[in-house]
C-alpha cells in the first residue's frame, strides 16, 4: 500500500490509521481494527440506519462514537422528525462534526451528562434513542461504558425535572394568576456599573455580615428571601429582595420580610407569594422568555424584566444581576454543601417554624442531621449547574467570602476575599442602578382579562407542554394513531378541570 493511500492521522497516536477503502472512499483503523468497511464504508452506514429498531418516534438520537459519520445522513432520513447527535470518545474525527445536528465529547472539561441536560430539553431527553456504533463499542470498551452512564446520568435527571414540573405546573399556573389579579404598585431598574453581591443564605454568611454593613456603600445588594432576616437582623437592609420558587416554603421567607417597610421585591410571576405583600410593597415583575406568565402580564399591560429558569433562585438571582450591571456580581453565602449544623444561616424562617416541632423523641439534633443528609443530592444539583455553565460567568462573577475554605469550587468562578473587594470596589465612581417607578396597575376587569387569555393559551401546544408536559410528552412520543386520540382525548379533559379550578380561583 502506497504512502499516499495510507496516512498517520495524528503523531499523538500512530494506532489509528487512515486509508482508501475499495471503492475510494476513506475509511480507517485503530489497533488494526477497522471502524468501517474496507469495502463500502457509505452503503455499511447505511444498512446501520435502516437496522435500527425504534418502538416510539424519538425526538433525538445519539450515536456513540461513529468515527467518520457515514451513518449521519442516513440517521436524518431514517428518523426525520428527530434530532441527530454523536457523542465523541476522540477529537480524531471531528472534521465530519458538521454532519450531526450536535456533537458532544466525552473527555470535555464538564461532565457529559451535563452538557447534554444543559443543552438538550428534558422532553427530548427523556424521547431519546441511543445507538452504539458496534466497532467503537469494541475498540473504545472504557469510554463506551463511561458514555452510557453518562447519558443514563442525563436522562434521569430530565426525567426528575419533567416529573417535579408535572407535579408542581399547575401551581405554578395558579401562581400567575394569582400575582397578575393582584399586581399594583410596580418599579423596573436601569442598568448601571457599580458592583453588585448576591446575598445566598449559606452558613458562610454570617463571617461576611460585618464586611457587607462595612462597605454597604459599595455595591447594589441583592438578597435571597432566605438570606433577608439574618442580614435585616444585623442591621442590613437590601437594595431588593429576590424570589422565584413557587413551592409554599417560600412564602415563609416573604412572609417574615414583608414586615419591614419600604423594601422591594423581584419577583418571579410564578413565585409563591403572601397576598399581603402586593398591598404594602413595590414589585419589580419577573418572567421567563419562554414562560406563560410572559403572556399573562402583557395582557394586563403590566411592566416586568426578563429573568432566566433555573433549578436553584441563586442561579437565576445571578443572570439577573449580571443582566443589571457592566461590573462584577460578587456571590456571598453561596456555599453549594452540606454543612455540619445548620444548612443554612441563622435566624432562618423555615427553622423557626421546624423548631416547635421538636421534642424529647426527635430532637433538634435528630432534625439537622437528617436534613444534612437529604440536602446533599438537591446540592449537588445546583453546584453542577453553577460549574458547567461558569465560563459564560467566569469574567464579571466571583464568590466572596471571608477567606473561607469551601469543600468545592464553582467550576471557572473565581474566589475572592474582602481585601480583594475592597481594593476593586471601594469607593469607586460608578454608575448606580436605578430604580424606575411605574404608575398603579387599574384592576378594572383584569379577572376578565386574564381568564379570557387562558383560555385562548389553553388551546396551544406551548400551554400544554408547559402545563401537562408528561401528557405532552406521551403524545409526541406514541406512533400508534389510536392510542394517540386517546391520550390527546384524556389531556382535552384534563385541560377543562383545569379550567374550572382557574375560573373559581379567579
Amino acid at each position: 500500500m502506497s504512502g499516499e493511500e495510507r496516512q498517520s492521522h495524528s503523531e499523538a497516536n500512530s494506532e489509528l490509521v487512515f486509508e482508501k477503502s475499495k471503492n475510494g472512499e476513506e475509511t480507517c483503523s485503530y489497533g488494526m481494527k477497522y471502524l468501517h468497511s474496507r469495502y463500502n464504508p457509505r452503503a455499511e452506514g447505511e444498512r446501520f440506519a435502516l437496522n435500527l429498531e425504534a418502538d416510539f418516534s424519538p425526538l433525538c438520537i445519539f450515536i456513540l462514537e461513529p468515527a467518520l459519520s457515514y451513518c449521519a445522513p442516513y440517521l436524518k432520513v431514517r428518523f426525520p422528525s428527530a434530532e441527530i447527535f454523536a457523542i465523541r470518545f476522540t477529537d480524531f474525527f471531528s472534521k465530519t462534526d458538521s454532519l450531526w445536528d450536535g456533537v458532544f465529547y466525552l473527555n470535555s472539561r464538564f461532565p457529559l451528562s451535563e452538557q447534554l441536560f444543559n443543552s438538550i430539553s428534558e422532553e427530548k431527553l427523556c424521547s431519546s434513542l441511543v445507538f452504539d456504533w458496534t466497532p467503537s463499542k469494541q475498540i473504545f470498551q472504557s469510554e463506551n461504558i463511561m458514555a452510557w452512564c453518562e447519558i443514563k446520568k442525563a436522562i434521569l435527571k430530565a426525567r426528575d425535572v419533567i416529573g417535579t414540573r408535572a407535579y408542581f405546573s399547575k401551581r405554578w399556573l395558579k401562581n400567575t394568576l394569582i400575582f397578575s389579579s393582584r399586581l399594583c404598585q410596580t418599579l423596573t431598574l436601569t442598568k448601571g456599573s457599580e458592583a453588585i453581591i448576591v446575598a445566598a443564605s449559606g452558613p458562610s454568611l454570617k463571617s461576611s455580615l460585618p464586611y457587607i454593613k462595612r462597605f454597604r456603600e459599595s455595591f447594589f445588594l441583592i438578597a435571597l428571601s432566605s438570606a433577608y432576616m439574618p442580614l435585616v437582623k444585623n442591621a442590613i437592609i437590601p437594595d431588593i429582595v429576590i424570589s422565584s420558587d413557587g413551592g409554599w416554603w417560600a412564602k415563609k421567607h416573604l412572609l417574615f420580610s414583608q414586615s419591614a417597610d419600604n423594601i422591594v421585591y423581584a419577583l418571579e410571576a410564578e413565585a409563591a407569594v403572601p397576598k399581603e405583600l402586593f398591598e404594602r410593597h413595590r414589585i419589580i415583575p419577573l418572567c421567563y422568555p419562554d414562560g406563560l406568565e410572559k403572556n399573562f402580564l402583557n395582557a394586563i399591560k403590566a411592566p416586568y424584566m426578563l429573568s432566566e429558569r433555573n433549578g436553584t433562585v441563586a442561579g437565576t438571582a445571578l443572570q439577573f444581576a449580571l443582566s443589571l450591571t457592566d461590573g462584577s456580581v460578587y456571590l456571598c453565602g453561596l456555599d453549594q454543601a452540606a454543612g455540619l449544623a445548620f444548612q443554612h444561616i441563622q435566624p432562618n424562617a423555615l427553622e423557626n417554624d421546624n423548631a416547635k416541632k421538636d421534642f424529647r423523641l426527635r430532637p433538634q439534633e435528630s432534625r439537622i442531621s437528617a436534613s444534612r443528609f437529604n440536602s446533599e443530592g438537591s446540592l449537588e444539583i445546583y453546584r453542577n449547574w453553577f460549574v458547567s455553565n461558569s465560563s459564560y460567568f467566569s469574567k464579571r462573577t466571583f464568590r466572596l467570602s471571608d477567606n473561607v475554605n469551601y469543600p468545592y469550587g464553582l467550576g471557572e468562578i473565581r474566589e475572592c476575599n474582602w481585601l480583594d473587594f475592597e481594593k476593586k470596589e471601594s469607593g469607586s465612581k460608578k454608575k448606580k442602578i436605578s430604580f424606575c417607578p411605574r404608575p398603579p396597575m387599574p384592576t378594572e376587569n383584569r379577572k376578565a382579562i386574564l381568564f379570557e387569555k387562558l383560555r385562548a393559551l389553553a388551546e396551544s401546544e406551548h400551554f400544554e407542554k408547559e402545563v401537562f408536559p408528561m401528557d405532552s410528552l406521551l403524545i409526541q412520543r406514541e406512533s400508534s394513531k389510536e392510542k394517540k386520540a386517546e391520550l390527546v382525548s384524556r389531556l382535552a379533559e384534563k385541560k377543562a378541570a383545569l379550567l374550572e379550578e382557574c375560573e373559581k380561583l379567579l
